[in-house]
């Protein structure tokens, strides 16, 4: 016998029992939109009963919910519902529930044109993004704070109205005196979403509040866009530019002098006459090393409203499909509404829901 025989009667050999995966956690949820709000309830194993009035376990303060609408069973690991003789039914995929039905992944159940989602998620998942919810509601919290109070009396008058998007986009805006004589205001967009981009916006727009640009004459505006884009190249800020558009007006003159930084246009509406855009082409800030903006100025008659506004408040989508564009917010804009009134005519030609960018619309009036 050769000696690898006798080394191969020795071995032993250990084969270790596969721990097996474990079981997927599945959790049930509704989710649904109140107001601006996107809210979502667990389906606990004793269910749950929807109405429009407590002791529903759920409460949904809508016309069109019946006091005990309907309820929500599990059964194993699907959910059924079932009607409870509701006025203006549930439906299920678009017909109306008259026995108890299973509820599809993803499916989405109708009290009358009320709009619940049913979905199975794993409950941990759901608390990351609940977290991640969290986080970015402190950050609007913070943006919101930034924001300046209305100006309601005075030769300049302010109004704004700022609604985030779930995702918070990057918009920024304000306005302050730098002397007696002298007001300016800007309005800001940062690329991308989220906390990043919602925390640059604040971060830029107290540079401006703050005057913080090395070397800046803040009564000039094209100073301001290249002091700007000094400060906050996007290499050094996570690959974010921004655009921005900024103005100072001198009260004695009534001048408004302007610059546009990769922005769209603002538009400056004199009593009776069309809204006239204020824009020449200039580089986004934090793209180039080094740009070139244009300044424009115009003299502003008495009682003559500027709007200013991010890109949220025209590149929407209508209730009939078709995307907006500029030319829609001009023609809302030439009634001189304010800047709430824009919000609800766009919330008006929307499907109910958040909008995918957030919405700011700013409004000078020199008087």
């Amino acid at each position: 016998m050769s000696g690898d025989d006798e080394d191969a009667s020795d071995r032993t050999i250990t084969i270790r029992a596969r721990t097996p995966a474990p079981a997927p956690v599945v959790g049930h949820f509704l989710t649904y939109t109140e107001g601006e709000l996107t809210r979502r309830v667990p389906v606990g194993p004793a269910g749950l009963t929807i109405g429009r009035l407590a002791p529903s376990d759920l409460a949904i303060a809508s016309p069109e919910i019946s006091r005990r609408h309907c309820r929500i069973d599990l059964d194993g690991e699907w959910a059924t519902v079932t009607d409870l003789n509701s006025t203006n039914g549930t439906f299920v995929g678009g017909e109306r529930v008259s026995r108890p039905t299973r509820l599809q992944n993803g499916g989405q159940l109708s009290l009358g044109s009320f709009v619940i989602r049913y979905e199975r998620r794993d409950p941990r998942e759901v608390a990351e993004e609940e977290e991640l919810t969290a986080e970015l509601k402190r950050a609007t919290d913070y943006v919101r704070a930034i924001l300046p109070r209305p100006i309601e009396d005075g030769p300049v008058r302010t109004d704004w109205w700022f609604v985030p998007s779930t995702q918070l986009g990057g918009d920024a805006f304000g306005y302050q005196y730098l002397d007696a004589t002298t007001f300016s205001g800007f309005v800001l967009d940062v690329s991308g979403h989220g906390i990043g981009s919602a925390m640059h916006a604040a971060n830029v727009a107290n540079a401006l509040r703050r005057r913080a640009l090395p070397g800046v004459d803040f009564r000039e505006p094209a100073q301001v866009a290249a002091g700007l884009n000094a400060v906050f190249p996007m290499e050094e800020h996570n690959e974010l530019m921004l655009t921005t558009w900024y103005f100072v007006y001198d009260l004695p003159s009534r001048t408004l002098r302007f610059c546009s930084a990769g922005h769209h246009p603002s538009y400056l509406l004199p009593p009776g006459q069309d809204p006239e855009p204020l824009w020449f082409r200039g580089p986004a800030i934090g793209m180039l090393p080094k740009g070139k903006w244009t300044e424009g100025n115009v003299v502003v008659p008495p009682s003559a409203r500027l709007y200013l506004f991010s890109d949220g408040a025209f590149e929407i989508v209508d209730l009939s499909g078709r995307e907006w564009k500029l030319e829609d917010l001009r023609r809302l804009i030439a009634a001189g509404p304010r800047p709430r009134q824009i919000w609800d005519s766009i919330r008006a030609a929307v499907p109910p829901g958040p909008l995918d960018d957030d919405f700011s619309v700013l409004t000078i009036t020199f008087v």
